[in-house]
């Protein structure tokens, strides 16, 4: 919708069905063919709003978004420790399993600014930010494959482990706050060269479902809660990490050059400048299925099992050179 010749506003609304993946359907699909139970469709439902103001010098756009993702599956393996009892009549207490997720819902909102003004002719500066609350929306339910029982007969491999309680947990790989400053000079012989700041931030780590059900609490042995287990001290194991904010400097540039009626050129980027180590991303090892294991994991000081890391490239280079015939 168009207010004048410089403004407008704009509107969207989505409200949209996505059918289960194979990856999804299928607990564990190298062992049997067993479907994920009580497996639905996801329901995405969204909504932004945006002003946008252009003229000669100044560009400027600001957008507001809600999305809601509801009734989604989330299928993940990993080798479990203390997990199972024998004396239950499980087949084993350590074992290799798959996790499935269901009823699993998500809520994404947030804004978004950017401004692009031109100083004058050669000079240009430009500005963003955007500002987000990714957070789970619901307890999904959990339930766990086994992959020793999976390839025996009569015995049913999925154990149901109720539900995680996940609902208000941030969702992990993106940061959720991010900033940019840049300036671009660009001559009038034809070469040109840009700076940009971006400051990242509010990133958190994977959480891990199964360490928020109730069965985390229990001594697979007795059935009944670790006597260690305390709601104090469950809530500085369980505290989600958030990572330091990361500050990063690239710098792009070029130039090019008409020779014999041929546009030759060049085209250069150094990416985070100053050489910056930072973390991506993570995720929360659930090795230690129990809380007694995990609790004297981390109080050893030195954890076996602790967190994995997703990190950043350093200074990297990059250089393309160019004819246009």
């Amino acid at each position: 919708m168009k207010i004048s010749g410089k403004e407008m506003v704009t509107f969207n609304v989505a409200h949209l069905t996505k059918a289960p993946s194979l990856r999804n359907t299928f607990a564990n699909s190298r062992l049997n063919n067993s479907i994920v139970d009580g497996l639905e469709s996801e329901n995405i439902s969204s909504l932004d709003a945006s002003y946008v103001y252009r003229s000669p010098k100044l560009k400027a756009r600001l957008t507001t978004y809600y999305a809601l993702i509801k009734n989604a599956t989330q299928i993940s393996f990993f080798y479990a420790e203390g997990i199972f009892d024998d004396g239950a009549g499980y087949l084993n207490t350590d074992a290799f399993v798959s996790q499935t997720l269901t009823q699993l819902n998500k809520k994404n909102m947030g804004g978004e600014f950017s401004l692009e003004y031109q100083l004058n002719p050669t000079f240009k500066t430009t500005f963003s930010a955007a500002f987000g609350e990714y957070t789970y929306d619901s307890n999904p339910k959990v339930t766990l494959t086994n992959d020793a029982e999976a390839s025996l007969e009569n015995t049913s491999p999925v154990f149901d482990f109720g539900t995680a309680v996940l609902k208000k947990y941030k969702q992990a790989g993106m940061p959720q706050r991010a900033y940019s400053l840049g300036i671009e000079y660009r001559d009038p012989k034809y070469w040109w060269i840009s700076a940009n700041v971006n400051y990242l931030t509010n990133s958190y780590i994977d959480i891990s479902p199964i360490s928020r059900t109730e069965i985390f609490y229990k001594n697979p042995a007795s059935g009944f809660n670790f006597p260690e287990a305390t709601e104090e001290r469950a809530a500085v194991l369980l505290k989600q990490e958030k990572f330091d904010p990361t500050m990063l400097l690239n710098l792009v540039g070029g130039k090019s050059w008409l020779i014999y009626g041929k546009n030759v050129g060049v085209f250069a980027s150094i990416n985070n400048v100053l050489n910056v180590s930072y973390k991506t991303g993570g995720y929360e090892q659930a090795r230690n299925a129990n809380f007694r294991q995990i609790n004297q994991d981390v109080s050893s000081g030195t954890p076996s099992f602790g967190p994995k890391y997703f990190y950043g490239y350093g200074r990297t280079y990059f250089v393309n050179l160019y004819i246009n015939l």
